[in-house]
């Protein structure tokens, strides 16, 4: 039938890897990420039409999209049984992430973050999260009784931690940021506007 996009399906075995990496070297963008508990796979992923392209180095998993104007719509689904980081050079749009099961070490957007919301999981110790200038509506939801300190550079605008409404450059930590391991440390550079981190 013409106009049907064939979708594209990759996995990778877990084997004896520890903890994993999943870097987008190029952004990435109309993007679902998602966690399996009790999945065998390192990753498995799903792309409408043409799927990036993507290498397994031990437990480096690196996404490399293809220069386009209409990405692929995707999902990757990551292994709950190791640690992850993520890393996206070059941005990231139009994401939905559902990290709850995960066990998150960090998660750096070198730049350009757009439409992200983030289910975030129940930290064991201190979590950074960091994401460049000019990120634009950018939800964190992270679980109930979870401290958090966010540092945001200058020129902000429309932000939410909490109960807490501002703008400008901002320095806001939890109450008991000081007194709990499991916590994060949220960084965003200057510019950012319409971003809210809350439970």
């Amino acid at each position: 039938m013409a106009g049907t996009r064939i979708a594209e399906e990759l996995a990778a075995p877990l084997g004896a890897v520890d903890t994993g990496h999943l870097v987008f070297a190029r952004g990435a963008a109309h993007l679902a990420i998602r966690v399996d508990g009790s999945m065998e796979d390192l990753y498995r992923a799903r792309f409408e039409g043409k799927a990036p392209e993507v290498r397994v180095e031990g437990g480096t998993v690196t996404v490399k999209y293809r220069p386009s104007l209409h990405p692929p719509r995707g999902e990757i689904t990551l292994t709950g049984r190791i640690p992850w980081s993520i890393t996206a050079r070059f941005g990231m749009s139009d994401i939905v992430a559902d990290l709850e099961d995960l066990e998150l070490r960090s998660w750096e957007v070198s730049a350009g973050a757009s439409k992200i919301q983030a289910r975030l999981p129940r930290p064991k110790d201190a979590v950074r999260i960091r994401i460049g200038a000019g990120a634009s509506h950018v939800q964190l939801i992270r679980p109930a009784g979870v401290p958090v300190r966010v540092h945001i550079g200058g020129g902000a605008s429309k932000l939410a931690i909490d109960d807490f409404r501002g703008s400008g450059k901002i320095d806001w930590r939890s109450p008991d940021y000081d007194q709990l391991e499991g916590r994060y440390d949220i960084e965003v550079g200057a510019g950012a506007s319409n971003l809210t981190v809350r439970t």
